[in-house]
């Protein structure tokens, strides 16, 4: 039976373990694009879009994951299904590491993928009952941790991958996650109980709403896998840079996640939660579209442009819908919406592949590479013109079902406006 967490310290002590679970959850798929090329060497596959279909796998595995698991974190304890999640994660790798042929580490990677699945419905669930009054801050400072691994991801599997080839970074952070999940599950808690409030019925009209939502921000995450797998194939080829400095650049581009969740999420506490949603989209946008523009030594500039204001939008989208979410139904409403957003964007990896083969091919003019860019940019600016307006449509429409079916308050259930913050809808 999971401990509830009952004072600020182990408040705290969740919080934090929630950071590293997260920086473990986006490292796994972030340490193969460094390696793209000697993982096609190594098992012999007859091109690059090979190696890509293999973080495609996982990635769509992970998104297939979020609508069963945010179901079941609904009906279990939170904290147990993280632990379990990473520890699979983690066992996975450490297979990946010894796979024999191309197919074992496709397996590999579908098993990791689908354990990778049970941090965010969980995860987002747990962080705001545990901070009901500062869900953007809360989930900002847990994202930290998305920084972390997507910088730790790319650089040690650059620089492991080029001193001791592409199988020892990958059996080394699998066992690192299988200790991490240990301790977690020594250490984390619960959130408390929360209050019962009037829920909307979770049939096909909820469904259907964050389907909808994910729509547009589906297009945000696959332009910024997209940008990944690009980038990762554009600064070997353009610019010649070694694996290791490869890996270094991809993961210094999301370290600035480590300032931007906390300081955008909190910063989006407020009416204008959308608002700053909407701008820091365009600003990531315009930083992928400048990429192959820029001389050689400004790359590293542009790559962390864009990773400061891209990653900064994701605690400003989750609290947006988290805070009129009623507790009873925030996992599997992040797993509708995980599952939805996840299956465009799973596909960046192979797609960005086939492109780089078929188009572009061995060519090391930078200029090759700008019409694919130009269209991640394009994506990302789709996603703020046909996301924003949907997740406030989404937002009011929950609100206007609740109000519909809540109770009295002497029946111990509130409105689901209010659910989680005391503040109006944001504008």
């Amino acid at each position: 039976m999971a401990r509830i967490a009952e004072t600020e310290g182990q408040r705290r002590t969740t919080l934090f373990l929630c950071a590293v679970l997260h920086a473990f959850t986006h490292l796994y798929p972030t340490v193969l694009p460094p390696l793209y090329y000697q993982i096609a060497r190594d098992l012999e596959l007859s091109g690059v879009w090979l190696a890509t279909l293999l973080v495609s796998a996982q990635s769509l595995a992970y998104c297939l994951a979020g609508w069963p698991l945010g179901f079941l974190a609904d009906r279990v304890s939170r904290k147990w299904l993280m632990f379990w999640g990473l520890a699979i994660n983690g066992a996975a790798f450490v297979a990946l590491g010894l796979a024999p042929s191309y197919t074992v580490a496709l397996l590999c990677l579908v098993i990791a993928g689908l354990a990778g699945g049970a941090y965010h419905p969980p995860a987002t669930a747990l962080l705001t009952g545990l901070y009901p009054e500062r869900q953007g801050r809360a989930i900002g400072l847990a994202g930290m941790g998305a920084g972390v691994g997507f910088f730790l991801g790319p650089f040690y599997g650059g620089l492991r991958g080029e001193v001791a080839g592409w199988r020892a970074p990958c059996l080394e952070l699998g066992l690192a996650g299988l200790a991490v999940a240990i301790l977690f599950a020594l250490l984390a808690r619960d959130a408390p109980a929360a209050k019962k409030q009037a829920v909307p019925a979770a049939g096909p009209a909820f469904v259907s709403y964050f389907i909808l939502l994910s729509v547009g921000l589906g297009l945000r995450d696959f332009a910024g896998t997209g940008f990944t797998t690009f980038a990762a194939l554009f600064l070997p080829q353009a610019h010649g840079f070694s694996q290791r400095t490869t890996g270094l650049y991809l993961g210094l581009m999301s370290l600035s996640a480590v300032a931007a969740n906390p300081f955008f999420g909190a910063a989006s506490d407020g009416r204008y939660r959308l608002w700053w949603a909407g701008g820091v989209l365009l600003l990531a946008g315009l930083g992928g579209l400048a990429l192959p523009w820029l001389p050689k030594p400004l790359v590293l500039l542009g790559l962390l442009w864009w990773g400061f204001f891209l990653l900064g939008s994701y605690p400003i989208t989750e609290a947006a819908m988290s805070e009129v979410l009623p507790d009873q139904i925030r996992g599997r409403a992040f797993g509708v919406f995980l599952t939805s957003s996840g299956l465009l964007s799973s596909a960046a990896p192979w797609v960005m592949g086939t492109i780089k083969d078929r188009a572009i091919g061995a060519s090391t003019d930078p200029a090759a590479f700008r019409p694919a860019f130009a269209g991640l940019a394009l994506l990302m600016l789709l996603s703020v013109l046909i996301g924003m307006p949907l997740l406030r449509w989404v937002r009011r429409e929950l609100a206007r079902m609740t109000a519909r079916d809540g109770c009295a308050p002497d029946q111990g259930c509130a409105p689901l406006a209010a659910a989680g913050s005391k503040r109006p809808p944001a504008s």
